[in-house]
Protein backbone atom coordinates (compact mmCIF):
# COMPACT_ATOMS: atom_id res chain seq x y z
CA UNK A 1 0.00 0.00 0.00
CA UNK A 2 1.51 3.57 -0.61
CA UNK A 3 0.56 6.69 0.39
CA UNK A 4 -1.34 9.18 -1.91
CA UNK A 5 -0.10 12.26 -2.93
CA UNK A 6 -3.18 14.26 -1.29
CA UNK A 7 -3.17 12.46 1.56
CA UNK A 8 -3.07 15.04 4.62
CA UNK A 9 -0.61 14.79 7.65
CA UNK A 10 -2.54 13.79 10.69
CA UNK A 11 -1.90 14.14 14.75
CA UNK A 12 0.38 11.11 15.38
CA UNK A 13 -2.44 9.97 18.04
CA UNK A 14 -5.20 9.65 15.74
CA UNK A 15 -3.10 7.50 13.03
CA UNK A 16 -2.14 5.37 15.64
CA UNK A 17 -5.01 5.54 18.17
CA UNK A 18 -4.20 3.22 21.24
CA UNK A 19 -0.36 2.82 20.79
CA UNK A 20 1.48 4.24 23.70
CA UNK A 21 5.16 5.02 24.04
CA UNK A 22 7.52 5.84 26.61
CA UNK A 23 7.16 10.25 26.85
CA UNK A 24 10.34 12.27 26.52
CA UNK A 25 12.65 13.58 29.03
CA UNK A 26 11.14 16.65 30.90
CA UNK A 27 11.84 19.78 29.16
CA UNK A 28 12.63 17.92 25.86
CA UNK A 29 10.65 18.97 22.85
CA UNK A 30 9.56 16.85 20.13
CA UNK A 31 10.66 17.92 16.44
CA UNK A 32 9.88 15.00 14.30
CA UNK A 33 9.31 11.23 13.88
CA UNK A 34 10.37 8.18 12.20
CA UNK A 35 7.42 5.74 13.37
CA UNK A 36 7.57 1.71 12.03
CA UNK A 37 4.46 0.26 12.92
CA UNK A 38 3.49 -3.10 12.70
CA UNK A 39 -0.29 -3.77 11.35
CA UNK A 40 -2.50 -6.22 10.37
CA UNK A 41 -3.30 -5.52 6.24
CA UNK A 42 -7.06 -5.76 5.45
CA UNK A 43 -6.41 -9.54 5.00
CA UNK A 44 -5.43 -9.65 8.37
CA UNK A 45 -1.73 -10.77 7.67
CA UNK A 46 1.12 -9.14 9.53
CA UNK A 47 2.72 -6.20 7.44
CA UNK A 48 4.60 -2.95 8.44
CA UNK A 49 4.01 0.34 7.70
CA UNK A 50 6.90 3.30 7.66
CA UNK A 51 5.93 7.06 8.30
CA UNK A 52 7.66 10.07 8.69
CA UNK A 53 6.85 13.63 10.24
CA UNK A 54 8.25 16.72 7.88
CA UNK A 55 11.63 17.84 8.60
CA UNK A 56 14.02 14.48 7.84
CA UNK A 57 16.28 15.04 4.84
CA UNK A 58 17.31 11.92 3.62
CA UNK A 59 20.64 11.81 5.13
CA UNK A 60 19.34 13.16 8.71
CA UNK A 61 16.89 9.51 8.22
CA UNK A 62 19.30 7.52 6.77
CA UNK A 63 22.31 8.57 10.19
CA UNK A 64 19.13 7.85 12.61
CA UNK A 65 17.98 4.56 11.11
CA UNK A 66 22.07 3.61 10.92
CA UNK A 67 22.71 4.00 14.07
CA UNK A 68 19.72 2.66 15.87
CA UNK A 69 20.19 -0.80 13.67
CA UNK A 70 24.07 -0.67 15.38
CA UNK A 71 22.54 -0.13 18.29
CA UNK A 72 20.17 -3.04 18.00
CA UNK A 73 22.42 -5.18 16.68
CA UNK A 74 24.76 -4.50 19.63
CA UNK A 75 22.31 -4.89 22.23
CA UNK A 76 21.35 -8.69 20.47
CA UNK A 77 24.97 -9.78 20.47
CA UNK A 78 25.42 -8.40 23.82
CA UNK A 79 22.44 -10.81 24.82
CA UNK A 80 23.19 -13.49 22.31
CA UNK A 81 26.91 -13.97 24.28
CA UNK A 82 25.39 -13.56 27.72
CA UNK A 83 22.61 -16.57 26.80
CA UNK A 84 26.48 -19.01 26.71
Amino acid sequence: MTVADDEKPIAIGEALPGIEVLPLPERWTALGGIVLVKCLDEEGHPSWAFRTTDGFSDEELLGALTIRTDMLRRDCLAAYEEGD
